[in-house]
Formats: C-alpha cells, sequence, structure tokens
C-alpha cells in the first residue's frame, strides 16, 4: 500500500439534497480515475458507494460511504453522503471527518432545503466548498436560474468556474473560464 504525506491527502465529502446526484457524481468521479471499469448506475443498484441491500432496494444514500482514489499523487477520500433529513445524522458526521465539501446541486430542482441546511452546517464550521451544478443534460435544466439562485440563497461569493455547452438535449459540455478551454 502506498504511504501519503499529511499534504497529499485530502478528505472531501460529497453532500446534496436528496436526488440531486451525489452518488452518480461519486461513480462518474471513481471510473474517471480509473478505479472502476464500468459506470455504475443508481437505478441498477450497481455503484460503488450504494452497496446496501436497503440502498439498492429503495435507491437512496442511507449510510455515508468512503470512496478512497489517487488524483495527481494525491490521495482524495471521497464521502457520498445521504440527502434525505431523515439521514442527516450521517452528513453532520462526515462534516467532521472532511477539509471541504462538493455541494451538488440539481440543474433542474435549483436549491433545495437540504442544500440550505448543509450550507448553514458548513457555515458553522467555516468550511470550504464548490458547488457542482448537476444533471444539465436534463429537460427543464437552466444553469443560469440555478446560478442566481444560489446567489440569492448563498451570497455574491458563487462565481462560476466552467459554464455548460448546450442545455437539455443540446448539452454537450462545458466551457473552463479559467483555462478558457471546451
Amino acid at each position: 500500500m502506498k504511504a501519503y504525506t499529511p499534504d497529499k491527502i485530502r478528505n472531501v465529502g460529497i453532500v446534496a439534497h436528496g436526488g440531486a446526484g451525489k452518488t452518480s457524481l461519486t461513480e462518474a468521479m471513481l471510473y474517471n480515475a480509473g478505479l472502476t471499469t464500468r459506470l455504475g448506475k443508481v437505478d441498477d443498484g450497481t455503484t460503488v458507494t450504494d452497496y446496501l441491500p436497503e440502498e439498492i432496494k429503495r435507491k437512496v444514500t442511507i449510510t455515508s460511504t468512503l470512496a478512497p482514489m489517487e488524483w495527481k499523487n494525491t490521495k482524495i477520500n471521497l464521502i457520498d453522503t445521504p440527502g434525505y433529513a431523515d439521514f442527516i445524522g450521517e452528513v453532520k458526521g462526515t462534516l467532521r471527518a472532511v477539509d471541504n465539501l462538493v455541494m451538488v446541486v440539481c440543474g433542474v430542482s435549483g436549491v433545495e432545503v437540504q442544500t440550505e441546511v448543509i450550507w448553514d452546517y458548513a457555515n458553522e464550521k467555516n468550511m470550504p466548498r464548490m458547488v457542482f451544478i448537476n444533471k444539465l443534460d436534463r429537460e427543464n435544466s437552466n444553469f443560469a436560474k440555478v446560478v442566481d439562485e444560489l446567489k440569492n440563497s448563498f451570497g455574491t461569493g458563487i462565481v462560476p468556474v466552467q459554464v455548460p455547452i448546450g442545455s437539455e438535449a443540446s448539452f454537450s459540455g462545458i466551457v473552463d473560464l479559467l483555462q478558457l478551454k471546451a
């Protein structure tokens, strides 16, 4: 097993309102990092982090699950958390263990109740976070509307660093505004 110095370890919580796509995002990160050879699906019960029979049956995350990976010589411990209020204790426990958060927000639903609840918990801990707007390929998704909701809910510190190319069925990728590259 490879040893990592503390400066080469990151603990990242993946958090959101239920159904925003935390588990699917975690699955995509593991796949893109080369840890899995297939992209699992929540609806098929084939994801790495939703493995308990009850999670597979309900198609929701019930317990926080660790998914370690390596990216550019850094060990990243992803922790996929539940999104439904019934399981908020799992999210609170995760906040104690992570360095930062990826807040997943649905491109159709926008800012939802648990998004706000978790944001407030993160504020209490002065925890760094970034927002990932998911499901931009879905009907009725609206990137600009969601960014406006985020700014209205959480302040003007919300600044896109990537923007989508197309929307809904015509969504075809992103433009990285920092690299000026599609």
